[in-house]
């Protein structure tokens, strides 16, 4: 199946309380998979940079190399220009740009990354191709996907259950084809990239280490941001689920939350190339 037009896909709106949730939980697993990778004095672009936690840490990586943060919401990237401000973080920069047109010349970064995007395009091979262009010869790519529609939950009830089965109809809806990440080497590959390599592991939402407890207390969390914010409003709008519906699920992820043994894991999955 051939890829839609760039841009013909659903905008992305995300929470930014969620947005910043995921993003800040991933900055360890980004710092392990890519972090054997850079070096200080690169330059990096992060494409789909969401709330910046994740560029900023890029930033202190490679100072005092420069890294631009992209994405196409302002709110998003005010987040990042004020987190950057806050920790004193000097050569980092956040712009307004699609990945599909990236307004840098050929070769201009020694590094390219996206964290959570490519599972939201419509034409991932193109994004592939334009951030491949503005990388240097021998340059590397760094991906994370985690798109996987799959998720592992204990206990579980039939609320819990239409609640992932939401999550999954969202990621339908908002990109109407296959997911890309167990093809994101084969998209390398097609892209131009000469050697890749990828990798995935179960993860949870949990963020930093904690106790079990808190731990899924945060997941929990999570959840219901993302339930009372976009998704919510979406699942109304579809005819997904009822407003009763939702507030049900709701009290169920909050007991599930309080539940002595809760566990919860989902498939991640990350890719690097080289130009």
């Amino acid at each position: 199946m051939p890829d839609p037009t760039p841009g013909t896909e659903r905008p992305y709106r995300g929470d930014s309380e969620w947005d910043r949730a995921v993003f800040a939980h991933r900055t360890g697993q980004v710092a392990a998979f890519l972090g054997p990778h850079l070096r200080a004095g690169m330059r990096l672009l992060d494409c789909g940079c969401g709330p910046g936690s994740i560029t900023v840490d890029l930033a202190q990586r490679v100072a005092p190399g420069e890294v631009i943060g992209i994405d196409l919401r302002e709110d998003a990237l005010a987040q990042g220009r004020a987190l950057a401000r806050e920790r004193g973080i000097m050569n980092v920069a956040f712009e307004t740009a699609s990945v599909y047109q990236l307004p840098y010349p050929d070769g201009s970064f020694d590094t390219t990354f996206a964290c959570a995007l490519l599972q939201h395009l419509g034409a991932p091979l193109a994004a592939l191709k334009e951030m491949r262009r503005v990388l240097k010869r021998g340059g590397v790519i760094g991906l994370v996907d985690g798109s996987s529609t799959m998720t592992f939950r204990y206990p579980t009830n039939s609320l819990l259950d239409k609640w992932d089965a939401l999550r999954a109809l969202e990621r339908e809806h908002n990109a109407p084809r296959p997911s890309a990440a167990l093809h994101m080497r084969a998209l390398l590959r097609q892209a131009g990239f000469k050697q890749t390599q990828a990798s995935g592991a179960m993860a949870t939402e949990a963020g930093p280490p904690a106790g079990a407890l808190e731990a899924t207390r945060r997941v929990e969390q999570d959840h219901l941001i993302r339930l009372r914010g976009v998704l919510g409003e979406l699942a109304l709008a579809q005819g997904w689920a009822t407003k009763r519906e939702l507030e049900q699920i709701a009290e169920a992820l909050a007991a599930w939350g309080e539940a002595p043994d809760a566990f919860y894991a989902r498939p991640d999955f990350t890719a690097i190339g080289w130009a």
